[in-house]
């Protein structure tokens, strides 16, 4: 079949604290990859008063008071033993914004020096915690900003998963082009199955059935402080499924691997609006462009 690499957005102090450590022995119990894409500064996620319900919901209230009610405790100091397993136990850790929330809120009308200091202090924290610097990117809810992708470009990232698509390309910003390959979010997030009325086991149904017979790369995304809270047992049957079905459940890097990006067509990256969602989000335009 194909190879599904697994996207974890981590972008909570719960999500870091108690998200990162379930995925991590889920994964290993499955013998499966994944890209963990780490929010490291304040966690404001009671800011975000729609994903603030939501993640009462999902991964109690202490998350959705954050930022509010409750100290915006910053994330990569508070949470540094649980997030160095990360990479200690042989997965893969990039970076998201530096500021979850104020980037979903603020990016579409962000200007470049704003961009800028949210990817360096991102880029900095990473490089202390790790010991080296970040070479994958991913923007929190898909929001993407042109300025992002030419630092991505300039400081040698390997990778951006910065919007929904179909399949991985090379992105083209209002006719600018840029040479690091997007390997677009190409599969439903669980969560908005759920949240258009589906069971748990409805939903992880409709997503065996999408890949049922797809022999193309995809990339699959979820948050440590959402799904890998409240649905641990929908997604450990949901990665039994896909590899029951013959896929490979990779990190971000080892999909890229096995493509040559001299051959990914141009395409767009535009915003769009989806159902459920509450703002518009970027979106993989049509291909290829010439």
């Amino acid at each position: 079949m194909s190879q599904i690499a697994l996207c974890i957005h981590v972008g909570s102090l719960a999500g870091a604290q108690r998200g990162v450590p379930l995925l991590i022995d889920a994964l290993q119990a499955q013998h499966a990859g994944a890209t963990f894409l780490l929010s490291l500064g304040p966690d404001q996620s009671g800011r975000a008063l729609r994903q603030a319900v939501r993640m009462a919901r999902h991964g109690g209230w202490q998350t959705a008071l954050r930022g509010t009610l409750l100290p915006a405790t910053e994330i990569g100091k508070k949470a540094a033993a649980t997030l160095a397993r990360i990479e200690a136990e042989g997965f893969e850790a990039g970076i998201s914004a530096w500021n979850r929330v104020a980037w979903e809120q603020q990016v579409e009308g962000a200007d470049n020096t704003a961009i800028a200091t949210d990817l360096a202090r991102a880029m900095t924290a990473f490089t202390a915690l790790f010991g080296h610097p970040p070479r994958i990117f991913g923007a929190p809810d898909w929001q993407a900003h042109r300025h992002q992708l030419r630092l991505l470009q300039r400081h040698g990232f390997r990778l951006g998963c910065d919007c929904r698509g179909r399949h991985p390309f090379l992105p083209v910003w209002q006719g600018e082009p840029f040479l690091c390959p997007q390997l677009p979010t190409t599969l439903p997030p669980l969560t908005e199955l759920l949240d258009a009325g589906a069971s748990s086991e409805a939903a992880v149904e409709r997503l065996l059935e999408l890949t049922q017979h797809l022999d193309t790369p995809q990339v699959f995304s979820l948050r440590a402080e959402v799904e890998g809270l409240a649905h641990s047992a929908a997604l450990t049957q949901l990665w039994q499924g896909w590899q029951a079905q013959g896929h490979q459940l990779v990190a971000l890097s080892h999909l890229l691997a096995g493509l040559d990006p001299r051959q990914l067509p141009y395409a767009e990256i535009r915003r769009g609006d989806m159902p459920l969602r509450p703002r518009s989000l970027c979106l993989q335009g049509p291909d290829p462009l010439v």
